[in-house]
């Protein structure tokens, strides 16, 4: 009976020895495989920390020296943004016409627009016309010139899309969700038929949306669906559904827009301010004035004052900067 009992006892030692060689492997490779991991997350971890830090120097990069007598901020930037009447940005009328002033240090933007009937001087030319027309005489260094004559401003950049462009870049999207206010019916520019609420709009239908005339607020009304076109196409740019899709996205824009950004820097603009609530960090306005016909044309005559005013609170005025919390604290950007 115990001759038995220990061949029992042996045979259980036995066993316990080759189930415990065998865990060792199987502990051994778990082992290896989470250091495995762990490793690999350090490595992504430093991957993106140093892509961020890249992208912020990218950003300082991106401000031009100032020169000249004028005071300018050091951390802000000017880009003039047109918008075609052809389906080529290298010809044509400019339609569209506005500047942002991007704000870097205190991640806010500033966007004026520019009535395309303003009736402004334009270099080389001795009468005042439409400042759309500059485009059409001298492309975009002579629009370049006009704005930065008229707004006594630096523009240090630009970006210059056609109609087939803008449509293109909405539709890369996936459509813009937009709050149609009235009826748009037009048969002009391929036609849209609108009806009011809350929608999604294609490319074509969202031209048709910025575009359209028949309103009682004309060019001003315009130039703030401009505007709004603007922004919801940027918020839907950083939404994080997209996020994976951005450099795609990007080297599309390039293939639509006419820019001397390049792509790491359009890249690092939008990284820059991709958690930025654009309800609070954007504000934009449109150059007041009043319409008038001169010669049998309509213009639109700017109000020099109020111009000046404008020019000063988007461009050269102190903001009030937006704290991650949402508190408003003071902007730290010195002249």
């Amino acid at each position: 009976m115990a001759r038995k009992e220990k061949k029992e006892n042996a045979a259980r030692i036995t066993d316990a020895q080759e189930n415990k060689q065998q865990d060792k492997p199987a502990k051994s490779r778990k082992g290896r495989l989470l250091k495995l991991l762990v490793i690999l997350l350090l490595l992504v971890a430093a991957v993106l920390a140093g892509l961020q830090i890249y992208s912020q120097m990218l950003v300082k990069d991106i401000v031009p020296e100032r020169t000249g007598e004028q005071s300018y901020f050091e951390d802000r930037i000017n880009i003039l943004v047109l918008g075609t009447d052809t389906d080529d940005p290298e010809q044509g009328r400019s339609d569209s016409i506005m500047v942002f002033n991007v704000d870097l240090a205190n991640k806010m933007v500033n966007a004026l627009s520019i009535p395309r009937d303003s009736r402004v001087s334009i270099p080389g030319y001795k009468y005042k016309t439409k400042i759309n027309h500059a485009y059409a005489y001298g492309g975009i260094d002579l629009t370049r010139q006009t704005v930065e004559e008229l707004l006594g401003i630096p523009i240090d950049y630009y970006a210059v899309t056609s109609f087939d462009g803008f449509e293109g870049i909405v539709d890369t999207l996936g459509g813009i969700y937009v709050d149609v206010p009235i009826r748009m019916k037009t048969h002009k520019g391929g036609g849209i038929d609108l009806q009011p609420g809350y929608q999604l709009l294609d490319g074509h239908q969202l031209l048709g949306f910025v575009r359209y005339r028949g309103d009682a607020g004309g060019d001003i009304a315009r130039a703030g669906r401009q505007q709004l076109a603007l922004k919801l196409i940027y918020e839907e740019l950083i939404d994080p559904a997209n996020i994976t899709k951005l450099p795609a996205v990007i080297t599309q824009l390039m293939d639509m827009v006419s820019t001397d950004l390049d792509y790491n820097e359009l890249l690092a603009l939008i990284n820059h301010f991709k958690h930025v609530d654009l309800s609070t960090a954007f504000h934009s306005e449109t150059l007041g004035g009043g319409s008038q016909t001169i010669d049998g044309a309509s213009y639109w005559l700017l109000d020099d004052e109020q111009m000046a005013e404008a020019v000063q609170r988007l461009f050269f005025d102190e903001p009030t900067a937006v704290s991650a919390d949402g508190g408003d604290g003071e902007a730290d950007a010195g002249q």
